[in-house]
């Protein structure tokens, strides 16, 4: 899994690279070099406008103008500040070099208050990088309107300015980058929305930095190696048995699909446990599946006797929010010692009833899966709020409730006690009815089989949106349907 930061790792791991030796104006001069051959490689360099700042990030855009200039390629600096004052003392420094060679160098590097585009042919944004916290405003914020205007290539350094590197926010305006060059490694903004769609290609430049321990972690295809293997000396024991709870009184289609992925993701057994009136649909629809159906007056021991014979449980799905409903949430979470997927209108009576909330929170060994509108119920956080940085939000409620948190966006992130894990495979064609309760099936599925909760999750996740992108490409983005994700599954996981 790749390496992800937030701005005070960054920091951080900034100050320990100067500590044990490296001058920090090296570092500058290793982030500015990276870019400029970045720069000179993928962009037509006729001229290049270099939109400097008051930090280090305008530091690196000085580093780069001098470069340029060193080897003949005209080069304009916009310095969105007091030229060599109110700086960090590495910039102020930079600047301090720059001037002093102005003369010196071909060509001369005009420094002017304000972009000026005439005959530009690249824009380098070293105007904020990922220190930023606040709205743009003045000087910055009509910089950063009149670079998008132009409509010209540009390259951001470390992050494009604007973007909140901790939560992709866009903070009053921010530049459309067309490559971005992230700094020893990426940072959460490079990967959620509204921030990523901003950053172009990303190229990681490594100048140095020793990175440890980090929190955060980007799945990657050959993460599902973490599934444990399968044994050719086998029966349908061996892979476990997967109970979905869901389904109200013909509403069978959720837990129908939350059932052919679990088949499909690998479980031996899937029990269905539904309401009598379902009873036909679930016997011609999946076959494979054992279908336990219940009235009001049975459903408690039913549910007893279904819960004893499971290894791993999804609950919620089209379940409805009814009495029974609640009165068949309140039994799945008495369990203790099976691995228990929490999907829908589970976690939305949960969200509502104390007493609900409280036995989640007593309950061992569970894996929530809401998306934002559901994470807002259950966190009492606005929406606002969570959509503004889901990072905090998923890692919020893991702390909170001891459990695993999967959030469900365009790059879904799981929480799992102190660590995040970003995926970012999948596409928009997977926002259609039933494409969560896919995923709630096949994250059981594979808790059924013995993975951890934590790579139950990222795998079940990470399985999902290939299966979602094979199912793209034959299906297309407008007619793509959850049981085309269903059907895709056989072709990723190993």
């Amino acid at each position: 899994m790749e390496k992800i930061l937030t701005a005070s790792e960054m920091k951080q791991y900034d100050m320990a690279t100067i500590k044990n030796g490296t001058p920090s104006l090296v570092l500058m001069e290793r982030a500015a070099r990276a870019a400029f051959e970045i720069l000179i490689n993928d962009f037509p360099c006729r001229r290049v406008l270099v939109c400097c700042g008051n930090g280090n990030n305008g530091g690196d855009g000085l580093a780069m103008a001098r470069l340029l200039a060193a080897h003949g390629i005209p080069v304009t600096v916009c310095y969105l500040g007091a030229f060599n004052k109110n700086g960090t003392p590495d910039t102020a420094a930079m600047s301090e070099e720059c001037a002093t060679q102005y003369t010196q160098l071909p060509p001369e590097i005009p420094v002017l208050p304000a972009p000026d585009f005439q005959g530009v042919s690249v824009v380098v944004d070293a105007i904020l990088g990922i220190g930023i916290s606040r709205p743009l405003s003045g000087r910055i914020l009509e910089a950063v309107q009149t670079i998008n205007a132009a409509r010209l290539p540009v390259l951001a350094i470390d992050i494009p300015t604007g973007i909140n590197a901790d939560s992709g926010a866009v903070l009053g305006g921010a530049v459309a980058a067309t490559k971005t060059v992230a700094i020893a490694a990426k940072k959460y903004g490079h990967l959620l929305f509204p921030g990523t769609q901003l950053c172009g290609e990303v190229i990681i430049a490594d100048i140095g930095i020793e990175i440890d321990e980090v929190r955060g972690r980007v799945l990657e295809q050959a993460d599902l190696a973490a599934l444990p293997p399968r044994p050719r000396r086998a029966h349908k024991g061996t892979f476990g048995r997967v109970l979905v709870v869901g389904g109200s009184p013909n509403m069978s289609g959720a837990a129908l699909l939350a059932a052919k992925a679990a088949y499909r993701a690998g479980a031996g057994l899937v029990e269905i446990f539904a309401p009598e009136e379902n009873r036909l649909v679930y016997q011609i629809a999946l076959p494979e599946a054992i279908v336990t159906c219940y009235n009001d007056q049975n459903a408690p021991q039913q549910l007893k006797d279904a819960l004893a014979r499971a290894d791993a449980i999804a609950l919620g799905m089209g379940l409805s929010q009814g009495d029974t409903a609640k009165m068949l949430v309140e039994h799945t979470l008495n369990t203790q010692g099976i691995p228990l997927v929490i999907d829908a209108d589970a976690l939305n009576l949960i969200a509502t009833d104390m007493a609900l909330r409280t036995r989640l929170y007593l309950r061992e060994g569970a894996v929530l899966t809401p998306h934002p509108m559901e994470m807002s119920r259950l966190s009492l956080l606005p929406l606002s709020e969570v959509m503004g940085d889901l990072p905090r939000a998923a890692l919020s409620l893991a702390k909170d409730s001891g459990k695993t948190v999967v959030l469900k966006d365009a790059h879904t992130i799981i929480a799992h006690e102190e660590r995040l894990f970003f995926n970012t495979y999948g596409n928009s064609g997977m926002a259609t009815g039933g494409s969560g309760d896919v995923l709630a099936g096949i994250i059981a599925s594979l808790a059924a089989q013995g993975s951890t909760l934590q790579t139950a999750a990222t795998c079940g996740v990470l399985a999902h949106a290939l299966a979602g992108d094979i199912a793209k490409e034959r299906h297309g983005n407008h007619g793509l349907l959850a049981s085309d994700i269903v059907e895709a599954l056989s072709y990723v996981l190993p």
